[in-house]
């Protein structure tokens, strides 16, 4: 037992310097994103999914919280389209579906109440590749299930990078004579 311990020490040392090394993050823990707005009014309906998601991290900041009304909003995030799709990628030889891709898209802006866009008309593409088995279908059916709700987490956190990016708009430059 005790010449195991070295070779078990040795090999959880290497794992640890392999995982760190390449870039291994645990999945969930993503570094936390400063606004650059006090106030948000997300323009969806407070019962849905994403603007729970989307609720939940903006306000897990401290500097920036959710208002219930666009008027009390520094900011409105306003969704113009949002869609999803199922491709089909790949066929077996008797023409039966192998594999599918599972795509959604997202389009917002974020502007003030003067209409004035602190980001412009954006777009969000999220894509996932599914096999397909006639098998175990309440398996895929399960599988295709948590991989929506994953692109829909990505897509939150995405939104998020965007954001943080976005910036107040430039007064209009008044001409000097």
């Amino acid at each position: 037992m005790s010449a195991m311990r070295p070779l078990l020490a040795a090999l959880a040392l290497i794992t640890a310097l392999v995982g760190t090394g390449c870039g291994f993050q645990l999945r969930g823990v993503r570094a936390p994103v400063d606004l650059p707005f006090g106030t948000i009014f997300i323009a969806l309906p407070t019962t849905s999914a994403l603007h729970a998601q989307l609720k939940r991290s903006i306000e897990a900041t401290d500097k920036t919280r959710v208002v219930g009304d666009a008027k009390s909003a520094q900011v409105t995030l306003t969704i113009i389209g949002d869609s999803q799709a199922k491709n089909v990628l790949s066929l077996d030889t008797s023409g039966k579906v192998r594999e599918f891709q599972l795509v959604r898209t997202l389009a917002f802006r974020v502007h003030d109440a003067a209409g004035r866009d602190w980001l412009p008309p954006a777009q969000i593409v999220v894509r996932r590749d599914m096999y397909f088995s006639d098998q175990q279908i309440l398996a895929k059916e399960a599988e295709e299930a948590q991989l929506w709700r994953d692109m829909q987490g990505d897509l939150a956190y995405q939104m998020m990078r965007r954001l943080a990016a976005s910036r107040p708009p430039a007064e209009a430059a008044v001409p000097v004579d």
